[in-house]
């Protein structure tokens, strides 16, 4: 349940919703899922898909007021093995990889060395970070909801996926480091994922993940869709869709985590986008070749790390 989803667009969850197999969690009066507050400002609905962002003025998370049942999602996203092959090519191989890697080496830091290192990467994809792991010294496993992410983790990377969600794992306290890549905003309940993570961890065992952060962008979009009362939406409805049900400020999820048990290591905002810069403006509606013309400029930020800073990196820990 990697960053694969963002193609699931807002139009998959209204047909979701027309198959009355549906039901969906509206909070009244609506409560924040990260701090618990119930000072949640209501925006206008999207004129474009109907959905609506709560936003807590507490800790700054916003989230979709309206969200699948977890069956449901699952069910949307089990997709094929050649669907998912297709999605990965059109990723940032090496924005990827380079990330992978730095996370790994400061992961081994903190767990240590040894032969017995264990590591559960949460909607492992395609299997390539757990192959990474694997090189580096850690005894991977992992888990995915799509038969074609199953399949073609085995098939490139000799990566045997759990099928299925975490609560049907049941391997409470036997791995070192958990790992979730871009999975927190993907699901209905993020308290859940988050408590079933602590539960997979040892003692002292590390959780590492990386969620979309709510940025200058966002908060640029969020003015548009105010001012114009739902009309401009063409930020907000690509950012908080059914592919990013929450997008987390370091204040929400540091106020998450540790509500749920955690303590905190870091909370670090990165610019970190793995999907490619003309796909990702073509996501937001922009024609082709204004997306190829715009991509070079941005790529440049990008490399410069001058961009917006779309992505949390947090590492915690289950307390000894």
């Amino acid at each position: 349940m990697r960053t694969n989803i963002v193609t699931a667009t807002v139009d998959d969850f209204h047909a979701l919703s027309r198959r009355n197999k549906m039901t969906t969690e509206v909070v009244a009066p609506p409560r924040c899922q990260a701090c618990l507050s119930t000072d949640i400002q209501v925006h206008p609905a999207s004129r474009r898909t109907g959905l609506v962002i709560h936003e807590c003025r507490g800790c700054g998370l916003h989230a979709l007021a309206e969200r699948p049942e977890l069956d449901d999602l699952v069910e949307l996203l089990d997709v094929d093995r050649d669907w998912f092959a297709g999605w990965v090519e059109r990723t940032r191989g090496d924005v990827i990889d380079s990330s992978h890697a730095q996370v790994l080496d400061r992961l081994a830091t903190m767990v240590g060395t040894g032969d017995d290192r264990s590591l559960f990467d949460v909607g492992a994809g395609e299997g390539g970070f757990l192959a990474m792991a694997r090189d580096k010294g850690f005894r991977p496993a992992g888990n995915d909801v799509a038969t074609g992410a199953i399949d073609l983790a085995r098939e490139r990377n000799g990566i045997e996926l759990f099928m299925g969600d975490l609560s049907t794992l049941g391997d409470i306290g036997q791995y070192d480091v958990v790992t979730m890549w871009c999975v927190l905003a993907h699901v209905p309940d993020g308290n859940r994922l988050l408590s079933d993570a602590l539960e997979l961890l040892k003692p002292g065992g590390v959780l590492y993940l990386q969620t979309p952060r709510w940025s200058a962008m966002d908060t640029a979009g969020m003015a548009a869709h105010d001012v114009t009362k739902g009309r401009s939406t063409r930020i907000t409805d690509r950012r908080l869709a059914l592919h990013h049900m929450a997008l987390h400020t370091p204040t929400s999820m540091r106020t998450n985590l540790e509500r749920l048990g955690y303590e905190i290591v870091s909370i670090e905002p990165k610019v970190r986008y793995s999907l490619n810069t003309a796909d990702y403006l073509g996501s937001l509606g922009v024609g082709q070749k204004a997306a190829e013309r715009l991509a070079k400029p941005i790529d440049k930020l990008l490399e410069r790390d001058l961009f917006f800073r779309n992505v949390i990196d947090v590492y915690a820990r289950r307390p000894h």
